[in-house]
């Protein structure tokens, strides 16, 4: 048996290999006390709602938005993990490259995740060499993702309640999500979990591009503008022919005005083979966790194996 964990900020998911049943729990932001004990406990808790049998465990396989910098300290979430799950091997990374596995079956190209951040990862066939672009945290990257949106949302209806920014239907969107409009920075800054919220806000504002509403679409719009930065940038590794794309999450969800605004630049960039996905990062930490296989992510993934 083997285990699968997409660890993001927003929600932390787990399946296993015998089911296709998946267990989601809250997710997890750095800012949130101690992360290691935090997201043991997390994963604890989404794997003990799977029904996984009595098989013994192989590997449990775990991509994570909030991978530990360090590798000392990857070491010892990997310690951790060993104490709390059953497992002969644990291996940990983070999210890009696990999205990079789901994404894209032969594991080359460029694979794109938005989500609450963004991960982004290309690999070349030819030399494997990897660039990993963009997924840096919601006080210095993640541009274009959901936080990034949600936050610019919110952002226009404060400019737009003083006088700065021109009216926008966000206004009432904003009102509707947190209730509050008069003090709504102070709100939103006071809230537990406040990454998570504002992440969840840009689904308003994807749904009031749709309408037309000209500030949102902006949002939209330089949202799009930098995921395509981000795809370029990383296909600096690729090498000659056409750069194989994929992307995934729900915030690029069929539909909605992110994924048109995106495709329609993919579509104007005729360097670009723009793939269905495969799968999502869940998929490719299952994929890792089954065939036992780190080529080609090499040292990008950390790994533990249990002592004899």
């Amino acid at each position: 048996m083997h285990l699968a964990v997409d660890g993001g900020q927003s929600q932390i998911r787990a399946r296993s290999s015998q089911s296709p049943d998946v267990a989601t729990v809250p997710g997890l932001s750095r800012l949130e006390g101690d992360l290691t004990a935090a997201l043991v406990a997390r994963v604890a808790e989404a794997t003990a709602r799977l029904a996984v049998g009595t098989g013994p465990l192989e590997r449990v396989a775990l991509g994570l938005s909030t991978l530990p910098e360090h590798h000392e300290a990857r070491l010892d979430l990997l310690e951790a993990l060993g104490e709390a799950l059953p497992a002969a091997e644990i291996w940990v990374a983070g999210d890009a490259v696990t999205g990079h596995a789901g994404a894209l079956a032969e594991r080359h190209g460029v694979s794109l995740t938005v989500g609450t951040g963004v991960a982004c990862i290309g690999v070349s066939r030819v030399t494997g060499a990897r660039s990993k672009v963009n997924g840096d945290g919601f006080l210095l990257g993640d541009a274009g993702g959901a936080f990034w949106i949600g936050r610019h949302g919110l952002a226009a209806v404060i400019r737009a309640s003083d006088g700065r920014g021109e009216a926008t239907a966000l206004t009432a969107a904003a009102v509707g999500r947190f209730g509050e409009q008069e003090d709504l920075a102070a709100h939103v800054h006071s809230r537990a979990r406040a990454v998570n919220d504002i992440a969840h806000f840009a689904a308003e504002v994807q749904a009031t591009a749709l309408t037309g509403d000209p500030v949102a679409v902006a949002i939209i719009a330089q949202a799009a503008d930098e995921l395509m930065l981000t795809i370029r940038a990383a296909a600096r590794v690729i090498g000659e022919g056409a750069i194989p794309v994929a992307m995934s999450g729900r915030a690029v969800a069929a539909g909605s005005a992110l994924h048109d605004a995106l495709v329609a630049r993919i579509e104007a960039d005729a360097a670009i083979e723009l793939l269905d996905s495969a799968g999502t990062p869940l998929d490719g930490a299952l994929r890792l966790a089954i065939d036992g296989e780190v080529h080609p992510y090499g040292d990008a993934i950390t790994r533990w194996r249990r002592p004899e």
